[in-house]
C-alpha cells in the first residue's frame, strides 16, 4: 500500500542555451511545479537561461522521458 503523504516527483527535461548543449533530466520531490516555472524567482532550481523542454508530474514520466530523449 503506497504512502498517501509521500511527495509526488516532478520530472523536468531541460537543456542549456548553446546549440549543442546536453539534454538533462532532473527529478524534484521537495518543491512545487509553480516554483520551477516562475520566472521571477531569485534562486530558481533550474537557471532562467536554460530551455525547459518538458515537465511531468509523477513517476511514470521518468521512463517516458528517458526513452523519448535517449537519456
Amino acid at each position: 500500500m503506497p504512502n498517501i503523504n509521500a511527495p509526488i516527483p516532478i520530472v523536468v527535461v531541460h537543456k542549456g542555451i548553446k546549440k549543442n548543449s546536453k539534454i538533462q533530466l532532473e527529478i524534484f520531490t521537495n518543491i512545487r511545479v509553480d516554483d520551477i516555472i516562475d520566472g521571477n524567482k531569485r534562486k530558481p532550481p533550474i537557471p532562467h537561461s536554460n530551455e525547459l523542454l518538458e515537465i511531468g508530474v509523477g513517476e511514470s514520466f521518468v521512463e517516458r522521458y528517458k526513452k523519448k530523449y535517449k537519456i
